[in-house]
């Protein structure tokens, strides 16, 4: 996943993962990999939590109102990543943004 300044998703937005892929977690790391146990992306512990928060339960403004809550430090920082992690999923077709 690159660093790069992604758009802002709508905080209404709610993200659901596609089931058919799930963590798999390795000694060195964690990747997501789909039905067929191929790797489609290495996550990092920030990427996985917010994977696990794609339930469909969640909009992105309640995930990036969990993690500020959990991470009062990184506050400032945690809407950008959110929406980055997000980006990444919605363009790897691995989540939808309903």
């Amino acid at each position: 996943m690159t660093l790069d300044a992604r758009p802002d998703f709508p905080s209404t937005a709610i993200p659901t993962r596609d089931t058919s892929h799930r963590i798999k977690r390795l000694p060195c790391c964690l990747y997501l990999e789909d039905s067929d146990g191929k790797t489609l992306i290495k996550l990092n512990d920030s990427s996985s939590l917010i994977w696990s928060l794609c339930t469909g339960e969640h909009s992105v403004g309640d995930i990036i109102g969990l993690l500020e809550d959990s991470y009062p430090d990184a506050k400032d920082v945690i809407a950008k990543d959110v929406n980055r992690v997000l980006d990444e999923f919605v363009s790897e077709k691995i989540i939808a943004l309903q």
